[in-house]
């Protein structure tokens, strides 16, 4: 993926609340899919990195903030390693 596809998904993950359903999206793009606990915890790792992430919805259907920040940090990580 180009450099400036990874750091506009990083801006939006920093600068706003996203819904789930988009967070999960973009774990399925970069990362690879680990298992689902039976709730809304889903469990991803990072193939650079070899790090968890874990993901779970808000009542609302908001992804959390610190998990996007979380994400936004790998990916960081990704764009600067392409």
């Amino acid at each position: 993926m180009p450099r400036k596809d990874i750091y506009g998904i990083i801006s939006r993950l920093e600068n706003g609340i996203i819904k789930f359903e988009e967070l999960k999206s973009i774990c399925e793009q970069f990362f690879i899919f680990k298992r689902e606990n039976g709730s809304s915890h889903r469990i991803y790792e990072d193939p650079y990195t070899n790090q968890l992430v874990n993901i779970q919805s808000t009542k609302s259907g908001d992804a959390k903030k610190y998990q996007q920040k979380q994400i936004a940090r790998l990916l960081e990580r990704r764009g600067e390693r392409e």
